[in-house]
Order: C-alpha cells, then structure tokens, then sequence
C-alpha cells in the first residue's frame, strides 16, 4: 500500500527571505535600474490619478447649477475690478507722493527765504502727577518721567483742558511741571480768531481759589463781543506748544498806562487744580 507523503507548506516568509538575499546579492547596477524602471512604470499610473483629479473639477463645474455658475462669474469680476482699482490706486497714490515731495520742498524753499522757523514736530509723553506744590507764589507739579523719556527743560505740557505750563526742571526719573499760574510763567498768546500776538503771563490764585492769569499789548480796536467773552489760545511763537491751544478766558478789558494797549485778568479752568496726567510736547531734534 502507497502511503502519499504530503510536502510541507513553505511559508511566504521563506519567499520573502529569498528575495531579499537576491536583492542584497544583486550588483548596484541592477538596483538602480530596478529603481527607475519602477519609477518609469508609476509614472503614467500618477499622470492618469492627475488627469483624473482634473477632470472630477472640470465636470464638477459643469454640473454646478446655473445660478452658481452666475454666482462665481460675478465673483471673479469683482476680483479682477478690485484687482484693477488697486493696479489704479497704487499709481494715484504715488503721483499724491511725489506731489506732497514737492510741495515739501517748496514750504522749505520759502521757509528759507523769508527767514521764518520751520514748523515745529513734537513727541506726545504721557505722564502722572506724583507730587503738587501749589502755593500762592508758586504753582509746580512734579511728574514721573524725565531724562529717560528724553524730556527737556522749556518742553511744553498740555492736557484736555488746553496749555497747562512748560517744564521748569528736569531729573533722570522725574521732572518739575511749571504751571500757567506760575508768576514766573510767561509765554506768547493771541485771542481766538485773531493772529496779533499778545502777551500771557501767571497770576497766580485768588482768594476764592479762581486760577487767573494777565494778558498785556491786546491791540485797541480788540471788545468783548455779544457772547460775553474772549477766548485766549497759545501760539507757535512761543516755540513749545502748537498754536490755538486754550489758556483761558477774559471778560473784560482796560486800557494800558500808556493808552496804545489794553490789558486783561484771563480766567482759566479750574480742573487745572484737579490735573492727574499730562501730556509732554518733547520735541523733535532736526
């Protein structure tokens, strides 16, 4: 009687471990044309899965229904109008530079000729009050920057109020803020609405706490109108604040001694008393 013997299995591991020794025994050669030839053999297999990507979008767009066909159409107008206004709007916007160059240059050219100062740049610095030395002679405030903030003696200081005074004195961390009050305070003014320089000095308080300051050399043919009053603004001839600022308000006039001017007390605003930040006009080095 035959007795059938059945082979074993070989296992794909055995397979597996063939090709790989057949691989590594393989000289280099062969290997890299191995490797291009399967290169070679995926790449219309990528071209087509390409092709086939560009087609699902074309025939996505085509099946889109009419209205969204509407839709993107009018989408990309609008891209290609924007695209063209801003294609216009970059030139116009360089022809406005060069334009604002010249002009620039002309106000210089001019400045020069007539001998007049160029305009004056400022830093704003914000700053707190730390410290109030008020008293009937002399009204100061002490602030909490100084020569790190590049602050200097004669910067300018207002507030929302208007002209609150100039810096008096300077340190590394702190400065002295000398008040419009001050009677040492002195600087160039002129009314609201009148150019005619005139002159600001501090009065100090009054006894019923009323800050108040004098105006001297206000032309004669200048009256208090209808309203009840004259509006007193800083000017750029003073050299540390911008012009039209409020300083204060007067109510009525006199004659000078010598009788070509008038004289006034201005009234300022009492919130000055009640300042807890300020704000420093540094100026700009040229």
């Amino acid at each position: 009687m035959a007795i059938n013997k059945q082979r074993p299995k070989l296992r794909p591991f055995f397979f597996l471990g063939i090709f790989l020794v057949a691989w590594l025994l393989l000289p280099l050669s062969w290997k890299i044309g191995v490797r291009s030839s399967f290169d070679e053999f995926h790449a219309p297999i990528w071209e087509a899965s390409s092709r086939v990507r560009d087609l699902s979008d074309y025939w996505g767009h085509i099946s889109d229904s009419k209205n969204t066909l509407i839709e993107k159409g009018r989408d990309h107008s609008r891209i290609l109008a924007d695209v063209k206004l801003q294609l216009n709007r970059k030139k116009d916007l360089k022809r406005e530079l060069e334009n604002l160059r010249k002009i620039n240059e002309e106000i210089s050219t001019l400045e020069k000729s007539l001998n007049l100062q160029p305009a004056l740049k400022f830093i704003p610095q914000i700053a707190r009050v730390s410290y109030r030395n008020i008293s009937t002679w002399s009204q100061n405030l002490i602030i909490n920057k100084g020569k790190n903030y590049n602050i200097r003696k004669g910067d300018g200081v207002i507030s929302s109020i208007g002209v609150i005074g100039r810096i008096n004195k300077v340190e590394s961390r702190s400065a002295t803020l000398q008040l419009l009050t001050n009677r040492e305070f002195r600087t160039v003014a002129h009314l609201k609405g009148d150019k005619r320089p005139i002159t600001f000095t501090g009065a100090g308080i009054s006894n019923g706490r009323q800050n108040f300051g004098t105006v001297t050399d206000v032309p004669q043919d200048v009256i208090i109108p209808p309203e009840g009053f004259l509006e007193v603004v800083s000017s750029s001839l003073g050299g540390a604040i911008p012009d039209g600022l409020e300083i204060g308000k007067i109510y009525d006039l006199e004659p000078s001694v010598d009788g070509l001017f008038q004289s006034a007390k201005v009234i300022i605003n009492e919130r000055l008393n009640l300042i807890k930040e300020v704000t420093i006009l540094a100026k700009v080095d040229e």
